[in-house]
């Protein structure tokens, strides 16, 4: 503990020599019961999603630390894993000169110490929405984490309407006029991110159309989205779509590309345009980008916006196809090892996913309509399960349940599997397309239930 302290206060007194008012973070990270996280990660909240500022390595007791300088006043967030999940995240207020003491646990954190008044009113309020965080952001039982597996809309839509009348007379008098006000807003994005992600995530029992609330039914994009508040909040975009996803769901329209109707419902141009640079960054290739330009180009009015397009850009005119693959190998259910490089000579889509990968299991439908569309053709379809070893079994069972199609094998060891660390994988799903010589054509393909798969599958099968 006190090699941790001084190495703070180390960096303290350097970081004095070259900055002035740096905020620090220090404390402790014990997280998961069996595997701890090994790495902490801060993250500027950067026009509605996470931006990386820096990383600490969580020492043999569990200490970790940060010294910053923020630019100028607003939200950071704590966490560890994929930055696209909330797992394991927590949000907090930070100015030049501030300090956060903070105890993370298996499920929570508390803070410890001297903390600012406006890091005090945000815990308060995570406290008090921490049921529906629990059972909307871990739906599924991984080790070190709240199970709220068992939680359908039954218990969950009731909680909606008592948050609702919570959130805008909940104290905080924080004295910060500015924090207040987003503070504010804040609140009531909590609330519409945890209810749509809870209905985004599979459950035993998923609701009909006369099963829905208010909440849901009554929601007004148009209204909500007049300024550009959610771009302050952590995974603002992220619940846009969400929102999004589910009105379309409720109007029963699906299968379609609603990218046009989503964007008429958005008020404000500047979220407009960051939704739409969103929906570009997950395109796969130039040919991709260059027609979702013809159609949505007008929407990109910033600077920032504009110079994420032209880096996309220039990352897709470049990219990696024609790179030799970097073989990797695992074991089906049977036990026999299987290889990439075994199916040279076919084109290989390749999924890399987990059972308790709740966007993973999504795709798994529309995959295995592409396995049987392109049954007895050059194509082999690979999927790559990154369960930890001790869910072998568990994976084998959820194969034979599902009657998973294609070759099945077991990667194991999640994030530190070959396959993950040969191809620099952070986040899953996570689709690869190789060519029949063996090349790469992409590393980081469109999903299945995008199109432009099926197209890149079938511009390799020409060749």
């Amino acid at each position: 503990m006190k090699k941790s302290i001084l190495a703070i206060f180390s960096l303290l007194a350097i970081w004095s020599i070259h900055a002035s008012e740096p905020a620090v973070v220090y404390g402790t990270w014990e997280r998961g019961a069996k595997i701890k996280d090994s790495e902490v990660k801060l993250y500027r909240v950067e026009l509605g999603r996470l931006d990386e500022v820096a990383s600490s390595k969580v020492t043999d007791n569990y200490c970790f630390g940060f010294a910053f300088e923020p630019q100028g006043s607003g939200f950071y967030v704590i966490g560890s894993g994929y930055p696209t999940s909330a797992q394991g995240k927590y949000a907090f207020y930070f100015k030049p000169g501030d300090r956060l003491n903070i105890a993370v646990n298996d499920s929570s954190y508390v803070l410890t110490g001297h903390n600012t008044a406006e890091n005090i009113a945000l815990t308060k309020w995570h406290n008090e929405v921490s049921l529906m965080e629990y059972k909307a952001v871990y739906p599924t039982f991984r080790s070190g984490y709240v199970n709220g597996q068992s939680s359908t809309y039954v218990d969950f839509f009731p909680l909606l309407p008592e948050y609702e009348k919570k959130a805008p007379d909940f104290q905080s008098n924080t004295g910060n006029a500015q924090f207040e006000a987003i503070f504010k807003q804040w609140r009531r994005l909590d609330l519409i991110r945890y209810a749509y992600t809870f209905i985004l995530t599979p459950r035993k029992i998923q609701p009909n159309k006369p099963d829905f609330i208010d909440f849901y039914t009554k929601m007004d994009v148009f209204k909500w989205t007049s300024s550009a508040d959610l771009l302050q909040y952590p995974f603002g975009i992220q619940t846009l779509q969400n929102v999004l996803t589910v009105q379309n769901m409720l109007d029963g329209i699906s299968g379609t590309d609603n990218t046009k109707r989503n964007i008429e419902k958005i008020n404000n141009d500047t979220v407009k345009g960051e939704f739409v640079v969103n929906l570009a960054e997950k395109l796969r290739t130039y040919t991709d980008l260059e027609q979702f330009n013809k159609e949505y180009g007008k929407y990109i009015l910033t600077l920032s916006q504009k110079r994420r397009i032209n880096d996309l850009t220039a990352k897709l005119t470049q990219g990696d196809q024609g790179s030799n693959t970097l073989d990797f190998s695992g074991t089906d259910v049977t036990g026999k090892k299987v290889s990439l490089s075994d199916f040279k000579g076919k084109v290989v889509v390749v999924d890399v996913w987990a059972t308790w990968c709740g966007p993973c299991r999504k795709e798994i439908p529309a995959l295995k309509t592409l396995e049987k569309e392109y049954h007895n053709k050059d194509v082999v379809f690979l999927s790559v399960s990154l369960d930890e070893i001790k869910d072998k079994q568990k994976w084998i069972d959820f194969v034979k349940q599902e009657a998973l199609t294609g070759v099945q094998i077991f990667g194991g060891n999640g994030l530190a599997s070959d396959v993950a660390k040969l191809y620099n994988i952070k986040g899953i799903p996570r689709f690869m397309v190789f060519a029949k010589s063996g090349k790469i054509v992409t590393d980081n393909a469109p999903r299945p239930t995008n199109p432009s798969l099926k197209n890149m599958i079938e511009e390799q099968l020409k060749k």
